[in-house]
């Protein structure tokens, strides 16, 4: 409407200057008004235009805020999502602090049970063999559990309370494990080799070896990790451990020995 009106008052003012100068003919106004209209068409389309750029705005105005909407729902749900990760630590946590203390209890306790000496059968430090057994099992059911702080510090416990109990190779064995799990390679490597070099005679040698050359993979040493999955092969064809002891090598692109 104001558009219009320009062009009209536009189309008034050329008029009475005509008038005035009194020059005006039928040629001139149509001249004229041929101008005004497409003065008023270039009008009309740049309405047309602001139109359009104003419906493209009000559209990414809107999609902006969906986006913004969008954002804020994920947000919360990874808020949630978080929130439920801590309450789950907070209770695997809670029950590590629990093995740990039922372990340790059960250690404290069995010097107390021991008595006073005698033929312990190997048990060294103190307690019987049977609070060698129950102290062993406690190591044993927190690895099993997952709870491998607990199980490491029951291992170890048990490693230095029974020293001469046939169940030690067994012991640094799962120590091993446990070690493995926790990320702590060199203390997983001490233990494999304690089994390997001091109960050579263990049946927990083959797995000891296999368990030793996949942490010494990791580590980057590939010659001597090679070495113990090669003696396993060869010494223990039979055994379990040597078919991942073949696998592994089989991953390093060796020749298969089986």
């Amino acid at each position: 409407m104001t558009i219009r009106y320009s062009a009209g008052r536009t189309l008034g003012v050329l008029l009475a200057a005509l008038v005035v100068g009194g020059c005006a003919t039928k040629g001139d106004l149509r001249d004229v008004q041929t101008e005004i209209r497409a003065l008023s068409a270039r009008q009309d389309s740049l309405m047309v235009e602001i139109r359009r750029q104003e419906a493209m705005t009000r559209d990414t105005l809107r999609q902006t805020s969906d986006q913004l909407f969008e954002i804020r729902g994920d947000v919360a749900r990874r808020l949630d999502a978080l929130e439920a990760s801590i309450d789950r630590l907070t209770e695997l946590v809670g029950q590590t602090q629990r093995s740990l203390t039922s372990v340790r209890d059960q250690i404290e306790s069995q010097p107390r049970r021991g008595g006073g000496g005698g033929d312990f059968g190997g048990a060294v430090g103190g307690g019987s063999p049977a609070d060698a057994v129950e102290s062993y099992n406690a190591a044993v059911q927190a690895y099993n559990a997952g709870q491998f702080t607990a199980a490491a510090y029951g291992f170890d416990e048990f490693i230095a309370q029974f020293a001469g109990d046939e169940l030690v190779p067994d012991a640094y064995f799962f120590l091993g494990e446990a070690r493995v799990q926790l990320q702590d390679p060199e203390g997983a490597i001490q233990a494999y080799r304690q089994v390997i070099e001091m109960h050579p005679d263990s049946p927990r040698v083959p797995a000891a070896r296999v368990g030793l050359g996949l942490t010494l993979l990791e580590q980057g040493d590939t010659t001597e990790a090679r070495i113990q999955f090669e003696t396993v092969i060869a010494t223990w064809p039979d055994d379990e451990a040597a078919v991942r002891a073949q696998e592994a090598l089989d991953g390093m692109g060796a020749d298969p020995l089986l």
